[in-house]
């Protein structure tokens, strides 16, 4: 069936065992010696397999629901490619043959929501006839040929683009895209195209081809990942070649601005640490290269410019998974079911740049995070996530970050349809690279104030929002919503503390509208926002017009530091390099 609101959300049951909430520190030490024979004395009675269908392919609009039969409707059906079904067998982690498994069904859900070609994905298993057990597959196709026109505002800063995008050429899953972009002074065109299943195969490539009046940004990245919990290997190699305008802001306005020419490669290769589906360990090592190289343009005042820096060197990470995902809906999206993990995860990529390696001096890199959820009831549940990142060199640190993040989500249906969302965040850094500053302002979670208005060196960040969702579907294409929001935060510089009086303020509301046939199903964002506190810009009003929501839910001040790199091999879609500026 179609997520509505009223639908309860499911639960990754994962696999049967004895004893659950291992404290993290001892099941490291623990899981080889004492976690896997357990786990070995679990036993399944699940029915094998006999059959999966795979051919209950809904396009974008259903004619057998009433107002879906509209002549505009089936123009639009004719035009579309429906996913093929070989699409849709290959991301299946069961087969004909195998005993059912609802852990493994989920997770094929999960692999097909993430390719962004369908509007819902429900794998269930009947009883067929003669007591076989069959697997039915139902999707339904979202509209994934976007064209792109947007104009807009956010926290004072007017933007405006226009392009096409394809992410489901010829019901292949592959994505082609191309966007033209102006935001204040800067110009881009960047031309994309993103292959999941290269030849067939397990392998992704996305390539990157961008121009901006700072010169040309090119990359390319191919990479076999860990698609699945018991995928037992993984490995990728990426290269991108990037020439970008880096801007310090002070009061909400630029400072000062310099180019960067930026150069890097990284090669990796992973593998499972055996287990079961409960404890997910996972080994990777590889290689890094990054130089960025930093030039004087008009805007750069003296003393400001970024010290060069050339890192070369192996890397070797680490993760350890509880797979414990619940399906939601109406949280950061409409009507969408979304995936969230409420499993513990754990992960740490670290590296050593030498001199004799190429480097500009000798550094250890690493990047550590550790994050946790709660389930607090059907549609409530709370995300907590600490992490650090940065590189020693000698005994000093480099550009070292702290950070914590708390989400808490509360979706409600009395009096109407509704969910409650908090959200904190903390963060400090040391010795930071100039070309990096914590910022919070209207396009990171203060709506009251302009873009950049407030940076420094550690930031707190809280917002509460009550989203709001009104019932039925407008035109068979849109439904419609509203927030009421309060925001709060304050960034102090580097060896200063934050104060009460040094907190910034801001209430609001705004309209939510969300396509209900597109590919992604997020929000186009209307705020009106009110500052509290005098901040920089010529009035208190802030309206802000832009897609997706003011927050995110993982480090809204600190999203555009350069930090070291993460594993690209633990997600089934990773992100093959920055977006192009």
């Amino acid at each position: 069936m179609t997520p509505s609101a009223s639908a309860s959300p499911t639960r990754n049951p994962g696999p049967p065992t004895r004893g659950a909430g291992v404290p993290l520190g001892v099941a490291l030490l623990l899981l080889p010696t004492f976690v896997r024979p357990l786990l070995a004395q679990t036993t399944s009675t699940a029915p094998v397999i006999a059959e999966i269908h795979a051919d209950e392919r809904l396009d974008v609009f259903d004619p057998a629901v009433r107002g879906e039969d509209w002549w505009p409707f089936r123009i639009a059906n004719k035009i579309h490619y429906v996913t093929r079904e070989e699409v849709i067998r290959r991301e299946l982690l069961i087969k004909p043959g195998d005993p059912w498994s609802e852990f493994k069904a989920l997770e094929s859900e999960r692999n097909l929501r993430s390719l962004g070609s369908f509007r819902y994905v429900v794998i269930k298993a009947q009883a067929g006839p003669g007591g076989r057990t069959v697997v039915r597959v139902r999707t339904q196709d979202s509209w994934t040929t976007i064209p792109n026109l947007s104009i807009g505002t956010e926290g004072g800063e007017s933007f405006f683009s226009y392009g096409l995008q394809e992410t489901n050429l010829f019901g292949r899953n592959k994505a082609v895209s191309f966007l033209h972009s102006q935001k204040g002074p800067t110009v881009s065109n960047d031309l994309r195209y993103t292959d999941p299943r290269l030849l067939g195969s397990r392998l992704r490539l996305s390539t990157m081809l961008a121009k901006t009046h700072h010169g040309e940004s090119t990359g390319v990245d191919l990479a076999r990942p860990f698609y699945s919990i018991d995928a037992p290997f993984a490995y990728g190699v990426g290269w991108t070649r990037s020439n970008s305008e880096d801007t310090i802001y002070q009061g909400g306005e630029s400072y000062s601005q310099s180019l960067e020419h930026g150069r890097s490669a990284m090669l990796s290769a992973g593998r499972r640490l055996g287990g079961s589906g409960v404890f997910v360990q996972r080994l990777e090592a590889g290689w890094l290269y990054a130089k960025s190289r930093f030039d004087v343009e008009a805007g750069t005042l003296p003393g400001t410019l970024p010290a060069n820096r050339e890192l070369s060197g192996p890397t070797l990470g680490y993760s350890w998974t509880q797979p414990r995902y619940i399906k939601e809906t109406y949280i950061d999206r409409m009507e969408r079911v979304e995936d969230y993990n409420l499993g513990n995860e754990l992960s740490f990529l670290g590296g050593y740049a030498a001199k004799r390696l190429s480097s500009d001096r000798d550094r250890w890199l690493f990047n550590l995070t550790e994050q946790q959820g709660l389930s607090l009831g059907d549609g409530r549940f709370a995300l907590a996530q600490v992490g650090a990142a940065g590189r020693v060199a000698g005994e000093e640190w480099e550009n070292a970050l702290l950070f914590t993040n708390l989400d808490m989500f509360w979706r409600s249906e009395r009096p109407f349809l509704n969910t409650w969302v908090a959200h904190l965040e903390g963060a400090t850094v040391r010795r930071m690279d100039r070309e990096n500053q914590v910022i919070l302002g209207g396009d990171t979670g203060l709506r009251g104030y302009a873009n950049n208005a407030f940076t420094g060196a550690k930031a707190v960040l809280f917002n509460v929002e009550n989203r709001v969702f009104f019932p039925g579907e407008y035109l068979h294409l849109v439904r419609l919503g509203g927030a009421v929001f309060f925001d709060t935060g304050a960034v102090a510089p580097e060896g200063a503390g934050l104060s009460l009086r040094s907190f910034k303020s801001d209430l609001g509301a705004g309209l939510r509208l969300a396509s209900t046939r597109s590919r992604s199903g997020g929000v186009l964002r209307v705020d009106l926002a009110y500052a509290l506190d005098q901040g920089p810009g010529p009035s208190r009003w802030v309206l802000s017009v832009r897609g997706g929501q003011a927050f995110t839910i993982f480090n809204s001040a600190t999203r555009r530091l350069r930090r070291p790199p993460v594993s690209r091999l633990n997600e089934v879609a990773p992100p093959a390099f920055p977006d192009a500026r």
